[in-house]
């Protein structure tokens, strides 16, 4: 891959799963990162791992709620109070639902319309004009194969998806003259802790064969890098793209809630390489717990740079958001790993928070 000097990347949902596979992507190439993601503690996790592993990266973190309304708002002048110049955005955070629609929880659905529509758009708005002014920039939007077609027990999440594919594609056209290009993610089931935020654990999706975070990653970075409209890992996404656009759309509806029932049958072994997402401890159902890490090696260390979080947030208060759902402030994130036993050490932060 073609490495690039001082250029800038700012990927939301960024503490672990696809966001975090992305941010290494990156780093190896040395971006500077700005990692953005709800959840403090995984957020230093993930920054401590990427500098053990790439200790001459430049990375900052900014820990915020993007379901807020005025969040995306408040991450954007942050970035520019700070003269950062961002060369790449990723809209990446986002998450889902499952269940038949009368039975599902309304305002999960409601937070997971603001996260994934509206915020995405919401930055966008903010970074494409800016992006335009500075006279070059990518965007990569995190869409789905369900982009491609109804998706019953997943009506909204598939619904929000849709929207990222449309939205984007029309941007494209707009935006095809410019030095600024789209790129549209659209990903196939992985292997992330999507389906236990969703409550599809026991789907036959989640049980069959699951992509890769890192292979995933790796297929967006290189479209994105290519200018390239749409990014589809796998063969096996590939081919239910295409169905989709053979099929009548009452038969994809059809395949595809057979697809996502759930089952009794035992989840499949991954054979794939495990993830170098950093792994994290349990949390509760309803509040975050401070994750305490072991302490680094003092050589370590001298060969690590240290990072500051900005929290970016005004309250500890537990989200409202949050308590009507019952996630923790993490779950709101469709691209968090399953959780390990171990957590992973994570650097020193500022505790100062940021207006």
């Amino acid at each position: 891959m073609e490495t690039v000097q001082s250029q800038t990347v700012l990927i939301t949902g960024a503490s672990s799963g696809i966001g975090y596979e992305l941010a290494r992507l990156f780093a190896r190439n040395n971006y500077h990162l700005i990692m953005v993601a709800h959840h403090v503690d995984k957020l230093d996790q993930a920054a401590w791992q990427l500098q053990s592993e790439f200790s001459g990266v430049r990375l900052n973190t900014i820990a915020i709620d993007l379901s807020k309304d005025d969040a995306p708002s408040r991450l954007f002048d942050h970035v520019r109070q700070q003269g950062w110049q961002v060369n790449v955005l990723v809209n990446n955070a986002g998450f889902g639902e499952y269940g038949l629609f009368t039975e599902s929880n309304l305002q999960k659905e409601l937070a997971m319309i603001h996260l994934n529509i509206i915020s995405l758009v919401h930055l966008t708005k903010l970074f494409l004009p800016y992006l335009l002014n500075q006279g070059s920039g990518k965007i990569l939007q995190v869409g789905s194969v369900a982009s491609f077609t109804p998706t019953p027990l997943q009506s909204v999440y598939g619904a929000t998806k849709a929207f990222i594919l449309s939205f984007s594609e029309a941007l494209q056209e707009e935006l095809k003259d410019s030095p600024v290009t789209v790129t549209i993610l659209c990903p196939p089931a992985t292997d992330t802790n999507f389906f236990n935020v969703a409550g599809a654990q026991d789907s036959k999706i989640a049980q069959g064969n699951l992509a890769t975070p890192e292979e995933v990653a790796t297929t967006a970075y290189q479209a994105l890098m290519a200018g390239d409209k749409r990014a589809i890992p796998t063969f096996k996404a590939k081919l239910q793209v295409a169905q989709s656009a053979i099929l009548p759309d009452a038969l994809n509806a059809t395949l595809m809630h057979k697809q996502s029932e759930e089952t009794t049958k035992p989840k499949k072994s991954s054979s794939k390489k495990a993830s170098t997402t950093p792994v994290v401890a349990p949390e509760s159902a309803s509040l975050p717990v401070t994750e305490t890490p072991a302490p680094a090696s003092t050589a370590r260390k001298k060969n690590i740079k240290s990072t500051t979080t900005t929290n970016l947030d005004t309250t500890g208060a537990l989200d409202p958001t949050v308590a009507a759902t019952g996630l923790t402030a993490a779950d709101l994130t469709a691209t968090n790993l399953e959780a390990a036993s171990t957590p992973t050490p994570k650097p020193k932060r500022s505790t100062k928070k940021t207006q």
